[in-house]
């Protein structure tokens, strides 16, 4: 019997600074990363690593691949892939593996992409180094994985580079790219966080499909507790670099043992526990609408057959509502977004802003960009790439503000200090590089930088799809304090349908570029009127024996009245379509 992935007593740390003293104790530097981490996952085992951010998952994951940063180094430990000793490894013996017998999925797939090689190049590499593929044998396997991926035109995919496809439309080329090698071992970072309901369970249905028929060991890392019951043989639960918990999935997830598996739990009991929260921030009526589309139409492609961005799209914004926005990936949500804070223009049709301070303008056509002072603000959904590499986080944070000329030097440190402390981070944090945080640190601190402006209306584009579920929550309940305490208009794109419930006066759903339902947001849960909107709730329920206990377990683990997820049918989904970005 082949052995799959064994990590034995893993030790990593961060290499003393030049000119420091390694034993120095001094800073966050001298913290070991990881700290006798152990774990396994066997041929045809999916095996789902839990944590919150900077828990030390993804550094788990680069120990097996060979990645980790220059500063930090493997200090003890072993770790084995069928026999074949990783950190011994040579850099050609990796390069052999990676992408072979190792695949990897990662939670930001654009930027694992040359921007300047279609998406069929990045999948030729693989099938000619690891399969021998090529010519019009390996542009016939390019179409298929893609096509496996989800994708309903894969030819046009596969010209396509990766800045013309969206978030999630990246993470499912991704994923073909991944099993283009016919891996025996997936490492999987969040792969799914960027995904619709039902794309993700695609994807998911995908994974489970190879590892079933060809015996792929899965390492899942994840936030998502519904998707670990759903999936995972085994649950391994890490904090503060160590393994807390491990065990069956059923066993861990129906008896946590430890304080941090109970937390992850509480915390995706979001909808049904904490909704009461939720309406009482609601509670406030909105009145006027402060923002207000009307016929708006964006088009990036041009030529025959290209479908627009948006089409004809009317909607408004209460002043003091929360809108939320649903869709599939590459439905059309982040160039609305882009068209509200005024990044892009649209078209044809006319946006018309209301401000709270009097001051009124009206966009049509190829008006002016952007919105004068600071009232609307964008939280974007790709953290690592609304931060320059080359300046430390406290410069990054302060470059708007000394845009505006706000302030004295010592005012603008503490008013950063305490927008970080607002979002649940330690403000060392600030002195440190983009590349030395975590996704769900940065994605914080995005939100933070935001903030600092003091906006009138803030655009979440996905602001907490790279956020575990106890520091979702966390700025949720954040977002909704503000709201309530400053009447701050927000508008919720999302494809989480919990947290859309959690934080919405009305839900709009997008479908390839088009408004198909504009609803209240218990009347739409309860009863969604147009076919998309059917499938995005259905897929929201589609295991209902996994998604019934958890809910068990939370009603355990919280001593609360927790409400367990309604029964639905799960029925199998064709491919959706992968429209234009």
């Amino acid at each position: 019997m082949r052995e799959g992935l064994i990590i034995e007593d893993l030790h990593l740390s961060l290499r003393a600074p030049a000119g420091g003293s390694p034993g120095s104790s001094s800073g966050p530097s001298a913290r070991p990363v990881l700290s006798g981490v152990g774990l396994t996952v066997a041929p045809g085992e999916f095996v789902a690593l839990v944590g919150a951010s900077g828990s030390g998952k993804t550094m788990t994951a680069l120990s097996v691949l060979g990645l980790l940063p220059p500063q930090i180094r493997a200090a003890s430990g072993a770790i084995t892939l069928g026999g074949t000793d990783l950190l011994a490894a040579s850099g050609a013996e990796l390069n052999r593996l990676r992408g072979g017998r190792i695949g990897m999925l990662y939670q930001q797939p654009k930027r694992m992409f040359n921007p300047r090689m279609i998406i069929g190049s990045h999948l030729a590499e693989p099938l000619k180094l690891h399969r021998g593929l090529r010519g019009r044998e390996a542009r016939a396997q390019a179409v298929e994985l893609l096509s496996n991926a989800g994708f309903e035109d894969p030819e046009r995919v596969a010209r396509a580079y990766p800045h013309q496809l969206s978030g999630g439309m990246a993470q499912r080329a991704m994923l073909a790219v991944a099993m283009a090698g016919q891996p025996e071992l997936l490492l999987a970072d969040e792969p799914t966080s960027a995904l619709d309901k039902v794309l993700e369970r695609q994807i998911l249905e995908l994974i489970d499909t190879q590892r079933r028929q060809h015996g792929l060991g899965v390492l899942y890392i994840t936030h998502d507790l519904a998707t670990v019951s759903a999936f995972a043989d085994r649950v391994v639960v890490m904090d503060a670099g160590r393994v807390q918990e491990e065990g069956p999935a059923r066993s861990v997830l129906g008896a946590p043992q430890t304080a941090c598996a109970r937390e992850l739990l509480e915390a995706c009991a979001l909808t049904r526990r904490r909704i009461a929260v939720a309406g009482e921030a609601l509670g406030l009526a909105p009145s006027r609408d402060i923002l207000a589309l009307d016929g708006v139409t964006k088009r990036f492609a041009k030529g025959r057959g290209a479908r627009p961005a948006l089409e004809d799209v009317s909607l408004s914004l209460r002043e003091g509502e929360i809108l939320g926005v649903l869709g599939q990936s590459g439905s059309g949500k982040s160039t609305l977004a882009r068209l509200l804070v005024g990044v892009e223009a649209p078209d044809r049709g006319s946006i018309s802003r209301t401000l709270p301070a009097g001051d009124s303008k009206n966009d049509g056509g190829s008006a002016s960009r952007g919105v004068p002072g600071t009232a609307v603000q964008l939280v974007f959904q790709e953290p690592h790439d609304a931060f320059d590499p080359r300046m430390k986080l406290f410069a990054s944070l302060e470059a708007p503000l000394l845009r505006q000329g706000t302030g004295a030097a010592d005012g603008r440190r503490e008013w950063i200090r305490q927008a970080v402390r607002d979002v649940e981070l330690d403000p060392d944090l600030l002195d440190r590089y983009p590349s030395q945080c975590s996704g769900g640190q940065l994605q914080r601190l995005t939100i933070a930088r935001a903030l600092l402006l003091d906006p009138a209306v803030l655009i979440c584009d996905e602001a907490t799809s790279a956020l575990d579920a106890v520091t979702q929550r966390k700025v949720l309940d954040l977002l909704l304090r503000l709201h309530r305490d400053r009447r701050l208009s927000l508008i919720m794109i999302s494809h989480d349908m919990n947290v859309i419930r959690y934080m919405s006066h009305r839900v709009a759903v997008l479908y390839q570029g088009a408004l198909v339902e504009l609803a209240g947001t218990s009347e739409f849960f309860a009863n969604p009127q147009h076919g998309h909107s059917k499938d995005l709730v259905a897929a929201a329920r589609a295991h209902p024996a996994a998604c019934s206990d958890l809910a068990a377990c939370a009603h355990r683990v919280l001593g609360a009245n927790v409400a367990g997820g309604r029964p639905g049918t799960s029925r199998p989904l064709e491919l959706v379509s992968a429209p234009d970005a």
